[in-house]
C-alpha cells in the first residue's frame, strides 16, 4: 500500500513558526528535568512547574518583565482555548498578565500548549514572537536553577546526555 502522497507532517512543518520546534524540544526536555529532579505533583509522574516557579527568586518576575525578551507576555500575553457550547472550543478572548513567577511559567505553558494544541491561523511573527519569549524565559529560569543548590538534581536532569 505505502505511504500516502499527501503527508500531513510536510504541510504542518512549515507553518511550525521559527523557533517552535526548539520551544517544543527545550520545553519537553524541562519537564522531564522536572519530573525527575524533585520537582514533581506529589505521587503523579507530573512536573510542578508551580513548586519551580516558587523556589526561584522572588525577583525573576520583575528581571523578566523588564527585559525587551519577554516584552511580549506582558504586553500581549497568550490566550488559551475554553469551552464553547457542548462540543466547540474558542479563545477566551480574557488572557492574563503574568503578575509573579507561578503566573509566568503558566503563560509560557500556555505558549506551548498552543503551538502544539491550538488553533492556530498561523499568525507567524506574534507566534514567533510568543515562541521566542517563552524560551527566553526557559533559558533565564535555567540559568538561576545552576547558581543554587535547590535546583541541583534538576540541573542534572537537563544536562544528562548533552
Amino acid at each position: 500500500m505505502g505511504q500516502p502522497q499527501n503527508q500531513l507532517q510536510d504541510y504542518f512543518r512549515n507553518r511550525l513558526p521559527r523557533g517552535g520546534g526548539d520551544l517544543l524540544a527545550v520545553f519537553s526536555r524541562f519537564e522531564f528535568a522536572l519530573k525527575t529532579g524533585g520537582f514533581r505533583r506529589e505521587r503523579h509522574a507530573e512536573a510542578s512547574w508551580r513548586r519551580f516557579a516558587e523556589l526561584l527568586p522572588a525577583n525573576f518576575i520583575e528581571r523578566m518583565s523588564s527585559s525587551p525578551d519577554a516584552e511580549v507576555l506582558f504586553q500581549a500575553p497568550p490566550d488559551r482555548l475554553v469551552v464553547d457550547g457542548a462540543e466547540g472550543v474558542r479563545w477566551s478572548g480574557n488572557p492574563s498578565t503574568p503578575r509573579n513567577n507561578v503566573e509566568l511559567f503558566e503563560a509560557v505553558k500556555t505558549v506551548r500548549n498552543n503551538l502544539l494544541h491550538g488553533d492556530k491561523r498561523h499568525d507567524v511573527a506574534r507566534d514567533a514572537s510568543l515562541v521566542s519569549a517563552a524560551l527566553f524565559i526557559l533559558n533565564s529560569a535555567y540559568t538561576e536553577a545552576e547558581q543554587a543548590a535547590e535546583f541541583g538534581a534538576f540541573v542534572s536532569a537537563m544536562e544528562f546526555g548533552l
